[in-house]
């Protein structure tokens, strides 16, 4: 073996460690989408005379980093689609016509998953019925008073404040699906008419949480943490059976029943 062959297989052999490293919470937004775009080319399936086609026509990537710049990752992640169709067009690998590619960003890693994962699937596959399932989710009323100590939904979006149907100073009516009820006890009076929203998510199968009222705090209560959530952020946090919402000083208590 020549000198120059054997120095290239030690320098392949240093990168290819390099980038089979497992990613911690530490790695940049650049290493975390290199690690992604190296993990889907991965998938591509040779097809004949050194052409490949990707087996999938969805892809969502998974990030999820507590203490990481959430405005740097999603900087970095808005170029995702384009750097993949770059990637695997480089490998000359042919793309499906209905191919769609997304990131979708986490506060708090789901349990046995690290700080990122990829995802892919074929839409309109055949599903189970529990895979189509909206799972169920309750929700127990720990301080304050509402019209029912629990309730009990599987729907896709739940709407939580104060009173049964308020209406905006546009005259438009709001429907919460959990109401707290109109009285002063130092705890209810504190929840928003149109205060937070439970919603959801089929492709995560997770119920995402999301704090409506500009005034009055939401936090998520987990496990002695206290998570305080933007006022009308889109992006919201996902929740976990177990999970306590407090909403200015009253708390609920969520349970979810998933297959």
């Amino acid at each position: 073996m020549t000198p120059l062959l054997n120095a290239g297989r030690k320098l392949h052999a240093r990168v290819r460690s390099f980038f089979d490293t497992p990613l911690d919470a530490t790695a940049l937004p650049l290493e975390l989408l290199q690690a992604a775009l190296d993990q889907l080319e991965r998938q591509a399936q040779p097809s004949g005379r050194g052409a490949r086609v990707f087996p999938y026509n969805r892809v969502v990537v998974h990030v999820a980093q507590p203490d990481g710049d959430r405005a740097a990752i999603e900087a970095v992640f808005v170029e995702f689609p384009a750097r993949l169709r770059e990637r695997l067009a480089e490998v000359r690998c042919d793309l499906p016509a209905d191919f769609q590619a997304r990131a979708a960003y986490y506060d708090e890693a789901p349990a046995g998953r690290g700080v990122l994962w990829v995802e892919c699937g074929n839409e309109g596959e055949a599903h189970t019925v529990a895979d189509r399932e909206v799972p169920r989710l309750r929700v127990t009323v720990v301080k304050g008073q509402c019209e029912q100590p629990e309730y009990a939904f599987q729907e896709g979006g739940i709407a939580i404040g104060r009173g049964t149907e308020p209406t905006d100073t546009l005259g438009r009516v709001r429907r919460n699906h959990v109401a707290f009820l109109e009285v002063r006890d130092g705890v209810s009076e504190t929840v928003a008419r149109a205060h937070a929203r439970l919603q959801f998510d089929p492709a995560t199968r997770s119920y995402q949480l999301f704090n409506e009222s500009g005034s009055n705090p939401t936090f998520l209560l987990r496990e002695g943490r206290s998570i305080r959530l933007a006022p009308r952020d889109p992006r919201g946090v996902r929740v976990q059976s177990g999970d306590e919402v407090q909403l200015g000083r009253a708390v609920l208590k969520l349970g979810i029943e998933d297959r």
